[in-house]
């Protein structure tokens, strides 16, 4: 998705940028695993298991992805301001997971916060970053932010539904707060918010085949969520169908 939106915005390092990102990613959902491995005394699910099982795999992930990420960055896109914009959105999405304190919350645990700071890590990352690496006036992509913003938000409330058993009511998260039903109403409408979006920024998308699809797809999905659904449903199916948008992006 970030290749595609810095191609998009004319980045001459549109290819740069996707492999940093790729294992900025890479490090960043991993090392978020590692720093959870405590719940899983608390919570059983085949995720749960798998982790436990795989701790080695995990953390050798985390330190390609890390790696890479700083590698690729300093070698393939030279050193430039937007490194702090980076260094922070790291520390973000490690902060996300991690208590620094015992009675201290992490991101994902503070009340109401928890998909929206996903989305818009995603939004900012994808959006932001190859915006500011561009030398002209280009003006500012908010149709294409906003899209990309709301299109995370719907393909997340499903991964709240999934996880009504395991988290804490204090999360507050839609689902606790709306039920099942009023989460995929809510998903359905930021679905919608998402393509109304992307539709002003890029009015030619009405006439994409791939547009109807990427998005009914998705909704189709979100109406179908359930918490007795497999893992894969929403790590493999869901999680994996965010890069039918990143190619929607791609061919306008």
């Amino acid at each position: 998705m970030a290749y595609a939106c810095a191609e998009k915005l004319g980045n001459l390092h549109d290819i740069g940028i996707g492999i940093t990102v790729f294992f900025a990613t890479l490090f960043v959902y991993n090392i978020q695993r590692i720093l959870r491995l405590g719940e899983i005394k608390v919570n059983s699910s085949d995720r749960h298991h798998w982790l436990e099982d795989h701790t080695f795999l995990i953390k050798t992930l985390a330190g390609i992805g890390i790696i890479g990420s700083v590698t690729i960055y300093f070698a393939v896109l030279g050193w430039n301001i937007d490194f702090w914009f980076l260094a922070f959105s790291a520390i973000i999405g490690v902060l996300y997971a991690l208590k620094i304190h015992p009675k201290t919350k992490a991101l994902r645990d503070i009340p109401y916060a928890k998909i929206y700071l996903i989305a818009l890590q995603w939004a900012l990352v994808s959006v932001y970053w190859p915006y500011m690496r561009i030398a002209d006036t280009t003006d500012f992509p908010v149709g294409l932010i906003l899209s990309i913003f709301f299109f995370i938000l719907a393909a997340t409330v499903p991964f709240d539904i999934r996880d009504l058993v395991y988290d804490g009511k204090h999360k507050s998260t839609i689902p606790q707060i709306f039920g099942v039903k009023g989460a995929k109403a809510t998903a359905l409408l930021f679905l919608v918010l998402s393509a109304l979006s992307l539709y002003f920024f890029f009015p030619v998308v009405i006439h994409l085949c791939w547009f109807y699809i990427c998005y009914s797809v998705l909704g189709i999905l979100i109406l179908n969520s359930n918490v007795y659904r497999r893992e894969m449903y929403y790590s493999g199916i869901i999680d994996g169908w965010i890069i039918a948008y990143a190619l929607l992006v791609y061919v306008l």
